[in-house]
């Protein structure tokens, strides 16, 4: 009897099949996605970037970092700034498109891991460049649908970091049938180098990503399909977290006090930082959209293990399954609840989806004739994910604004005054500061230092002045929003007196610097968060006494931009009142 024909499908029959689940998941929310960089990359900056490009800058300039700047934010985020200054990063536009760069690259390299994570077969490239392309929009949707304040943040720049260790994890510990040929060994043992030095650098712009870095070794250590030993893989991990480290220690060291910085960390933070601003995690959780994420964390995590203790995942997605997890405990320690601290939290769901997908593709792929109907199943689920991701970005601030249509489409456009007031808020007035940054760059001298109270250093970016003093926070030197603490914790009565000796301390450690280097200006800030009183003067004189009488014994008034007063030293400057500035404080 004759054996009947195995009937295959065209070649381009099977490769619609294999890019079906990717461009359900890439096609629906394309045109948002791209609409939304389009429009993400001519928006200002925030007050966070404004800070950090001062800081960077000021480093780029000879100042010693933590010792001449005082932040207490790791030293991560000033590399970051520092290298996209030199990449012509001082223009916002700029600045913006190299963000959206690195971030768009690292999503689509993500996808790119995806495919025969979960089976251990080896995609073809074009299968991959599929995946990217899913990888990109999916993880670009979720992070466009935070605003021009929320991105380019602390958190999103480390996620450059922590996806592709998550998902390069997935591709090191991938089962392979020749795992005990010494080539295959040596690919896992590099792979896992990158891996552990991807996974420790972020610990130095935040310490409570070592989380994640726990959740990968605990994966390491669990999996034992891994090509090589658990040994000699946590081997390879921790080799790659100490050459990740070293690379932020070298840096700390070449532009930074090491000593400074481990005070700051080690003493200030708990002692006094902590308290400013806390919120407990009921708090922080009521909020609907942060509910929502933390729901799918935990939901996501619980899925997935199921499906790891029943066989049908492989052990190395636990880093993967733990991932928000790790994220919301991040948020819940630091206690604050910015919308930003849950970029790793929205970012690490959404990865869970994309790896989620790519597994019930591949089971579909290999699923038995007469269950032919399954292989609709993970188009059907890319297809909802595609639809949340898209639905979701028509509430991002940027698609809701039109006005970023045509308000910022030329550099001309970019630079106008009613360009930068449609980026005001209720504490932070962009086109007040760029005109105090005119202002002092017209009346005082580059090498001129200048001293700002409130919380917007970036005016001395604009204008291309040094602080006069590394206190470039106004909490720094009035310490009532750490002595009156929050929701998450308020500070006892010996923990108070601390805060207050520190604080005494810090403007004793001011005066003596402004008396021995007078600085050309002082910049007063209204309305900046953190100050007692809306008037920043009157909040300097009443938490800063000693030194705001020095001030009145050679500094004047001599210019206000809306919120942001200049004060001269009378020895060296006209002191005036322009026109323009009275008409701009009378409307």
């Amino acid at each position: 009897m004759q054996a009947r024909p195995v009937f295959r499908a065209p070649s381009s029959l099977r490769l619609w099949r294999t890019l079906a689940v990717p461009l359900a998941l890439a096609l629906p929310p394309l045109f948002w996605v791209v609409d939304a960089s389009r429009r993400a990359s001519v928006t200002t900056l925030g007050r966070d970037q404004g800070i950090f490009q001062y800081v960077a800058w000021a480093l780029s300039r000879g100042a010693t970092d933590y010792r001449d700047v005082r932040d207490v934010n790791g030293p991560l985020t000033h590399l970051i700034h520092l290298i996209f200054l030199r990449l012509g990063g001082a223009d916002e536009h700029r600045f913006r498109l190299l963000d959206l760069a690195v971030t768009g690259a690292t999503f689509a390299f993500v996808g790119w891991c995806a495919p025969g994570a979960c089976s251990g077969r080896v995609p073809r490239a074009f299968e991959r460049a599929a995946w990217a392309l899913a990888g990109w929009v999916t993880l670009s949707g979720q992070y466009l649908a935070y605003g021009f304040w929320d991105t380019a943040q602390r958190e999103s720049f480390f996620d450059w970091f922590l996806l592709p260790s998550l998902a390069l994890q997935l591709v090191a510990q991938k089962a392979r049938a020749s795992a005990g040929h010494r080539c295959d060994t040596r690919c896992t043992m590099r792979l896992l180098v990158v891996v552990g030095a991807l996974s420790v650098i972020p610990w130095f712009g935040k310490p409570t990503f070592a989380l994640f870095t726990c959740a990968q070794i605990a994966t390491v250590w669990m999996d034992r399909s891994t090509a090589g030993t658990p040994s000699k893989s946590l081997l390879a991990f921790a080799l790659g977290g100490a050459a990740g480290g070293a690379t932020q220690l070298a840096f700390l060291v070449s532009w930074g006090d090491p000593m400074a910085y481990a005070r700051i960390q080690l003493i200030d933070v708990p002692a006094m930082y902590r308290f400013i601003w806390p919120r407990a995690a009921a708090d922080i959780f009521s909020a609907p959209f942060f509910a929502t994420y933390a729901s799918f964390a935990i939901a996501g995590a619980v899925v997935f293990f199921a499906l790891i203790l029943t066989g049908e995942m492989p052990v190395r997605t636990a880093a993967v399954a733990l991932a928000p997890v790790c994220a919301l405990v991040g948020v819940v320690v630091q206690a604050k609840g910015f919308l930003y601290h849950f970029h790793p939290v929205t970012a690490c769901v959404h990865l869970q989806w994309l790896v989620f997908v790519a597994w019930i593709s591949e089971r579909a792929g290999v699923a038995p004739k007469r269950w032919a109907g399954a292989r609709l199943v993970p188009i059907a689920v890319a297809t909802l994910i595609s639809l949340h991701v898209g639905t979701e970005l028509q509430d991002s601030p940027t698609i809701r604004d039109p006005w970023l249509l045509w308000g910022g489409e030329t550099p001309e456009r970019r630079a106008a005054a009613d360009y930068f007031d449609h980026f005001v808020r209720s504490d932070f007035f962009p086109t007040d500061m760029r005109e105090a940054a005119a202002y002092l760059r017209t009346h005082t001298a580059p090498g001129d230092g200048v001293q700002t109270y409130g919380m917007d250093p970036y005016v001395l970016f604009l204008s291309a002045r040094m602080s006069a003093t590394p206190y470039i926070y106004a909490y720094d030197l009035n310490a009532d929003a750490a002595l009156a603490g929050g929701s998450g914790g308020r500070p006892d009565a010996a923990q108070a007196d601390r805060i207050r000796e520190m604080r005494d301390a810090r403007e004793s450690d001011l005066l003596q610097r402004v008396r021995d280097r007078p600085p050309a200006a002082f910049v007063f800030i209204d309305n900046s968060p953190l100050l007692s009183e809306v008037d920043a003067w009157d909040d300097f004189e009443a938490h800063c006494t000693r030194t705001a009488a020095w001030v009145l014994t050679g500094y004047r008034e001599s210019a206000r931009f809306g919120h942001d007063h200049v004060w001269l030293r009378v020895t060296s400057a006209t002191v005036h009142a322009p026109a323009d500035d009275r008409a701009r404080d009378m409307r």
